[in-house]
């Protein structure tokens, strides 16, 4: 089942960079952000650094992330999110028309022939983290001078870091008495404060329980091309307009979570979900995540039993006999053993590999039979029965007619955050760059 995985479009096939377009198609409707599409969809390129997105017991959060999804659901513009690795990687997919907006932490001064988004972030830059002058040498070094004739040299000033592949603010710019450095994570979410002195936005230092010394006021803004007028206009109506401004509110008194080693977990589960042939961890938790909110102790209304909410009938018949539906482990191992059961339900009815996982996911909410109905219908309408979306999904009622795309949608975007918080987390210099990290080896 592996090749299902074509089945997710946007995201199952990058690994590298931002998106993968059609330049002859991509080039053309982008170029032309006008009335015409002003319902239309809307790519939007995310750098998920703390505050702009994180995950959080399965749900997707953070303050630009969460504005936007409150935005598409209230004006009706369907989202196609990617995911960067850095400020520059989102806007250069801006440039290139892969992408429509960029959102992240991105200062106004680094979007050069771009467009920026009135403020979506006002804040005050600090300098933050531990200072690394001549007097914290090593040891090896210490002795070294000691045993040389010549005189000392007078101690360099301090390197102050700021992330790789991050735009200079102008004050930093202009700022000759401070020896800024670029280093080699990319996001903030990364800065190693113990090991070096940092700039960065206030309310991120207070995420690392630190005050920091004042620098200068900034912001943060969302890119668009300049030619996107009509865009342009919605968003500034988005993060400065009153139709959103207590949604704003509500979204700004959450607090930013402490960077972790654990962000690129998706939920205590993970372990439970690797290593089972044609199914991703990405996939199973948005199905766990839908199904209970990752509660291996409810129980619903009709008697589905934990993660999976397994009736237990049908875990019984699966399982070949009696199982213990509340133990996460048992009932994970039971419930995949139930989507491919589903599979080849689908698989016998001509479904094609690529198109079969839609069919599965939604069948998992209602049941097979409601499904195979509206593939039936879907048929006498003219629409293909062995695809479902833009076919069978324009036929199919209830919950089950959307499950699919719900279960879809929230298994790209914890592939994508998972995805760019790794190439993020690789990016270093060298070992010993105070902003260096460790590197993974998944």
């Amino acid at each position: 089942m592996v090749k299902h995985w074509r089945w997710w479009l946007t995201l199952a096939a990058v690994s590298f960079m931002v998106g993968s377009p059609n330049p002859s198609m991509d080039l053309d409707r982008t170029a032309t952000w006008n009335e015409a599409w002003s319902a239309g969809l809307v790519r939007v390129v995310v750098v998920p650094d703390l505050g702009v997105m994180q995950l959080d017991g399965g749900r997707v959060l953070g303050y630009d992330v969460q504005l936007l999804e409150w935005w598409g659901r209230r004006t009706g513009h369907p989202i196609e999110w990617q995911y960067a690795a850095s400020v520059h990687e989102a806007l250069d997919a801006v440039r290139l028309g892969t992408a429509d907006v960029a959102v992240g932490p991105i200062p106004e001064e680094g979007m050069l022939e771009l467009a920026a988004t009135q403020p979506v972030r006002s804040f005050q830059w600090v300098r933050v983290g531990t200072p690394k002058t001549a007097a914290q040498s090593t040891a090896k070094k210490a002795k070294k001078a000691k045993k040389s004739a010549r005189k000392p040299r007078v101690a360099p000033k301090p390197r102050i870091h700021i992330p790789g592949e991050f735009p200079k603010p102008l004050w930093l710019l202009e700022a000759d008495s401070l020896n800024v450095v670029p280093t080699g994570p990319t996001m903030f979410r990364f800065a190693g404060l113990d090991t070096g002195e940092w700039i960065m936005p206030d309310y991120l230092a207070r995420t690392w329980g630190k005050r920091g010394t004042r620098l200068a006021k900034g912001s943060f803004h969302w890119a668009v091309r300049p030619g996107d007028t009509v865009l342009l206009a919605e968003l500034n109506d988005l993060v400065r307009g009153r139709s959103s401004r207590n949604q704003r509110g509500a979204l700004a008194q959450k607090p930013v979570p402490r960077p972790s080693d654990r962000d690129s977990l998706i939920s205590a589960y993970d372990a439970l979900l690797v290593g089972h042939s044609g199914w991703n961890r990405f996939t199973l938790n948005a199905l766990i995540f839908a199904e209970s909110r990752f509660n291996p102790s409810i129980v619903s209304p009709a008697g589905a039993v934990g993660l999976m909410q397994l009736l237990p009938s049908t875990a019984n018949r699966m399982n070949r006999g009696p199982v213990d539906l509340y133990n996460p482990r048992a009932n994970i191992k039971v419930g995949i053993r139930y989507l491919r059961y589903l599979d080849l339900f689908w698989k016998n009815r001509g479904v094609p590999d690529d198109q079969r996982l839609p069919f599965v996911m939604a069948s998992y909410n209602t049941g097979p039979a409601p499904v195979e109905r509206a593939m039936k219908r879907a048929k006498s309408k003219g629409y293909d029965p062995t695809r479902w979306f833009g076919n069978v999904d324009q036929v199919a009622k209830g919950p089950g007619g959307h499950y699919a795309r719900k279960t879809r949608d929230m298994a790209q975007q914890y592939q994508g955050f998972v995805q760019s918080w790794r190439r993020a987390r690789l990016r270093s210099t060298t070992p010993n760059d105070p902003g260096s990290v460790k590197t993974e080896s998944k």
